[in-house]
């Protein structure tokens, strides 16, 4: 059985950002004249932060050798050191701005390239026929797009993530209307008993787990139960649409009302009441650890370890193999058993990681992009015009990377 791990680069080809593209564009955001404006605003209204966490942003966004992770990871080892505890809040603000500014960049790029990605996906389609191949398909993605689960719609393949309840939510917009989006719920209930839903062995689809969190997954009350946004009528556009909705709900009430929340969606229900959905995304250094609260379920974690091993080769397209947590599970899967084999599927790829040399006659690597694998997995003949799209794709996809990150 094959088994599918996706990082950054498995959703470049659909106009998602890589590391230092993304960084890029942060950096090209968040200026150091825009950090101290906002915070002598900010404190001009009684907020703002401690000079030193002002100066320690500045610094690290000014370190053209960090990307964002490092950024945000190097926040929150000074949140973890600080004693003064209204410093410490300080560091806590600038981590969950960063976080924020991450969330509104993927958010743009997911709903700006809709249309771009799914035309990039015609070249994912033998993920189909890998699904019928591997009943159920395991897919574990670090990504905090919706490009897989757009694949899956577009391809028509079923697919769950773990959610075991479909529900309806009221929320007003901007002019007092009722809108119901529609989510599936996982229960805290029900990740402590371990009653997720997923397809079981020889049913056809994919088990997808997002092990980092993303822009559709949100946390709800207190007892942290998740909502993930649901497709309207399984059309992939709709996922981004309802994204987007949501964002301007929460837009909506900050102008109105001038309340804002880092890291929150604010709705209100059919009462008026005021709501929170906590966004999920995980990022930096210190990913699955104690020491920062974080939103995205650790346990994800733990079904991403027990359900790799229903696999006797992982294809991981589009990961450097740089999250510990994450490279360390797949050492102890490919150490179990010598018929286990590991395919990596990366342009900048031509030698077995580091971790993993030990294990490097279980390891092969394919230096091609997630577009070339998947079109050279498929069992049709790509035709001239096809050939053409993809070239032009790639060459507009560069270009953009190109102007980003100003690499000749």
């Amino acid at each position: 059985m094959k088994a599918l791990f996706i990082g950054a680069g498995a959703t470049y080809d659909c106009g998602m950002p890589l590391v230092w593209e993304l960084t890029a564009e942060i950096r090209r955001w968040l200026t150091p004249e825009k950090i101290i404006s906002s915070n002598e605003n900010w404190k001009s209204q009684g907020g703002g932060w401690h000079n030193d966490v002002v100066s320690l942003l500045v610094s690290l966004l000014e370190n053209k050798n960090l990307h964002y992770e490092n950024i945000i990871g190097a926040i929150e080892v000074e949140c973890s050191r600080e004693r003064d505890q209204s410093k410490r809040q300080s560091y806590y603000a600038a981590l969950g701005f960063v976080l924020q500014a991450v969330y509104g960049l993927l958010m743009e790029r997911q709903v700006k390239n809709t249309h771009y990605a799914l035309a990039a996906l015609e070249d994912f389609s033998s993920i189909k026929e890998m699904s019928r191949n591997n009943k159920p398909l395991w897919v574990f993605s670090l990504n905090h797009d919706c490009i897989i689960e757009m694949l899956a719609l577009k391809c028509g393949i079923p697919l769950k993530s773990g959610f075991n309840e479909e529900v309806s939510i009221p929320m007003k917009t901007a002019n007092g209307s009722i809108r119901s989006f529609p989510f599936e719920r996982l229960s805290r209930k029900s990740i402590e008993e371990n009653q997720y839903s997923f397809f079981g062995h020889g049913e056809f689809g994919i088990n997808l787990i997002k092990l980092h969190g993303s822009l559709d997954i949100f946390g709800q009350d207190d007892e942290l139960n998740y909502l993930k946004i649901s497709a309207i009528g399984n059309n992939p556009e709709s996922l981004s649409s309802q994204i987007q909705i949501l964002n301007q709900i929460n837009q909506d009430i900050a102008v109105r009302d001038g309340v804002v929340c880092t890291n929150e969606n604010i709705y209100e229900d059919e009462n008026g009441e005021i709501q929170f959905l906590r966004k999920s995304l995980l990022s930096g250094a210190h990913k699955f650890t104690k020491k920062l609260s974080q939103i995205a379920p650790s346990e994800f974690l733990s079904l991403f370890r027990g359900n790799l091993n229903y696999a006797d080769e992982l294809i991981c397209i589009g990961y450097s193999f740089g999250d510990k947590h994450i490279d360390d599970h797949i050492v102890d899967w490919l150490s179990f058993s010598a018929t286990r084999k590991l395919t990596i599927v990366n342009p900048g790829i031509n030698v077995c990681p580091e971790r993993m040399k030990h294990l490097s006659g279980q390891v092969e690597c394919k230096p091609i992009g997630a577009s070339d694998y998947f079109t050279q997995l498929s069992d049709k003949k790509s035709t001239v015009l096809k050939d053409m799209l993809r070239k032009a794709r790639s060459v507009a996809r560069e270009k953009i990377k190109r102007e980003l990150t100003g690499n000749a």
